[in-house]
This record gives structure tokens, sequence and C-alpha cells, in this order.
């Protein structure tokens, strides 16, 4: 059986980026007797899998990082380098396709196109885009042979569909998993961090809103946002923002660029708490990191982050200030509260592992497979 991975959406430094690497870091599957993938040149270099099983192709149009040229791959190349590699069956991490001439088993990363009345602003191009995913999405869903999905929350948008589905979420590396007494500091500045890149429903405004009312609170803070610096962060409203605040709270408020994934176990060992306002994940494997990392953790209250963090956390609404606010304080302020948390989520950790995730990736994708020859 030769297995084809189609990577050419994939984002270095991005979750698919993650998720790729590390299920292919530990395919073991002695079934599948070749696993061809791919990508651009940027993201095979990136991933430096050394597997004599795992081989690596590339095409003009996976490296012109456009999305034109990525339609085009898939509409007119695509089948066509199947066929000339000998393709059994194709797994595609984008989510959908166009034509379809092999078995496919596909994934769904991406949950923004799903969402009806997001709470978060969207551009007019954006909303054409989502439109367009999600029908691509229910197209592919109904005549693929199997979809994955990172959380039950995502499962049901597709309920109705009779295709073979499983839920198979991210795992953690290893060097996330940190142990350490949690305790507030008396004399110190209590040091908030929140991880994301700059999009709208990444919600980095209402985090700065509430943040504010923490410091006219008289609360002695400090807020690092790691990975909103991008080249229009100084025309931004948040850039102004957190100007205005700074002016009269001289750097309470910190920005930083995005640091590369292999650094970040090292952040999460420096601050207090981590507050994620992300008004949408299709799971977040960021949460997961942090849970590992032993550091206290809130989020808005959105399903996904319930599924994975349950009663073992304090939840806000990420639509208002206020309440992002009242439980920052709270959690500032009950400090067992906080540290029992924080101690049954690690716990939580340790159920998740890449090596779980690539073993019931593949063996999914294979029993499909198998019941596809026999039918």
């Amino acid at each position: 059986m030769k297995l084809v991975i189609d990577a050419s959406n994939i984002i270095v430094e991005s979750g698919g980026f993650i998720h790729l690497k590390k299920i292919l870091e530990n395919f073991n599957n002695k079934k599948i007797e070749v696993l061809c993938v791919l990508a651009s040149k940027e993201t095979i270099n990136r991933l430096k899998i050394n597997n004599k099983k795992i081989k690596f192709f590339t095409h003009n149009y996976l490296n012109k990082g456009s999305r034109f040229h990525l339609a085009l791959w898939r509409l007119f190349y695509l089948n066509r380098f199947l066929k000339k590699i000998n393709c059994s069956i194709l797994f595609i991490l984008g989510g959908y396709f166009f034509l379809k001439k092999y078995p496919t088993i596909i994934i769904i990363q991406n949950l923004l196109p799903l969402m009806k009345n997001p709470d978060y602003h969207e551009r007019y191009r954006t909303k054409i885009k989502n439109f367009i995913l999600k029908n691509l999405y229910k197209f592919s869903v109904a005549r693929s042979e199997g979809v994955i999905f990172l959380s039950k929350y995502s499962k049901e948008f597709f309920k109705k569909y009779t295709t073979p589905k499983i839920v198979i979420p991210h795992g953690i590396e290893k060097q996330f998993y940190y142990k350490k007494n949690i305790r507030n500091k008396k004399k110190s500045k209590f040091e908030i961090l929140y991880v994301s890149k700059r999009e709208t429903y990444k919600n980095h405004l209402n985090i700065v809103y509430g943040f504010h009312h923490v410091l006219k609170d008289g609360i002695n803070a400090r807020l690092t946002l790691v990975g909103c610096r991008d080249s229009d962060y100084s025309k931004s409203k948040l850039f102004n923002s957190i100007k205005i605040i700074n002016d009269k709270f001289p750097a309470s408020i910190i920005v930083k660029k995005l640091e590369k994934h292999k650094n970040i176990h090292k952040i999460y060992r420096k601050y207090d708490l981590h507050v994620f306002v992300s008004l949408c994940e299709s799971f977040g494997i960021i949460i997961l990191e942090t849970i590992a990392s032993s550091l206290p953790i809130i989020t808005s209250n959105f399903p996904v982050f319930r599924e994975i963090l349950g009663k073992n956390t304090l939840y806000f609404n990420a639509k208002n200030p206020m309440s992002i606010f009242k439980t920052i304080k709270k959690y500032k302020t009950q400090s067992n509260l906080k540290m029992q948390n924080t101690k049954k989520l690690f716990k939580i950790s340790k159920k998740y592992s890449w090596k779980n995730t690539s073993d019931k990736t593949f063996n999914f994708i294979y029993k499909n497979f198998k019941n596809e020859k026999n039918i």
C-alpha cells in the first residue's frame, strides 16, 4: 500500500505544520509500505524527517505561495501526479478536494468556515472565502472514505453524514512537560501571557481592554502578547490601544514577535498565568502545551476549550473585557484554586501523545482503505 499525503496547504510553524511533523516522526505502520508527502520545498526542508519509508515530492505550483496556484495544483496536477507515483490512497491535510479519483481520507483542522454568526469581525473577502470552504468541506466529507476531526465539537458539524469519522486530537511534545510550584509572587509583577498570531478571532483587543481594568484596579501586573507583532501591527487599532495604556501605565503591555515553535516551551516557564481569549479554535495545541508546562490557564467559554479542560479552570465571556478582568483577578487572589486546577490539568496533559495521534491516524487510514478494497 502506498499512502500519499497532500500537504500543499501547510504553513511552516503553524499548528498544521506541527501536526504533520509529529505524525511523520512517529510513523511506524508496517501495513503502509511507502508514504509519500507532497509539499513545498520550505515545508520539506523544515520537516527534517529521516525515515526510509517516507519520500518527499514537490512541484513548481507548490512553491508559488498563492491560493491561485494551489487551486491549479489540486484541479489539474494532483491526480496526474498521483497516477505517476502509483498512489493507493490519498490523505488530504487541507480538508477538501475538487476531483476525486483515488480513495481519499481528509482531516478538517480549520473551524472558521463552519462558524455561524461568528462573534468576531470578518472582512467581506474572508466571508466569501469561508463560505466557499464550508461548501467544499461538505462536498469532500460526503465523498471521502473517512474524515479525521481534532475535537468532538468539530465532528458535530458533520453528524448527518454517514462517512466514517474519528476524533484524533493533537499530542504534546516532551519538552513542554514541566512540573513547578504554582504560587503568587508577593513583590514582583504578576506576569500574564497570551500566545497567538494577530487575527480578528484571536481577540487581542478585548484582552488588552480587560487588562486595562486589571491595572486600574491597582494590581501589579504585566501583559505580554507573543505573536501579534507582524508587519502591519504598527498601523492597527491594537497598537494604538496599547500605546494609550502604556502612556498611563509605562511598560505594562509588551508585544513580541512569534517565537519559533522549538523555543515556545521556554516562554511558558516565565509566566504566572496564560489568558487564552480566542473566539474559535478547532482544538488548541497552545492550550495543551500550556497545561503540560504547569502554567495556570484561563480561557474563553468556547466548547472546544471545555472539551479539553473540563471543570479544571475558570472561563470568561471573551467578548466582555470586564469578564476577562474579573476572571484574572479571581485567579490572582485565589491561589489555592489556581494551584489545584493546574495540578489536575498537568495530569490531564499526560493523556495526549503524538505517538497515539500518529498511530490512530495511520490505523484509521489503513482500515478505511482496506474497507474500500473489500467493497
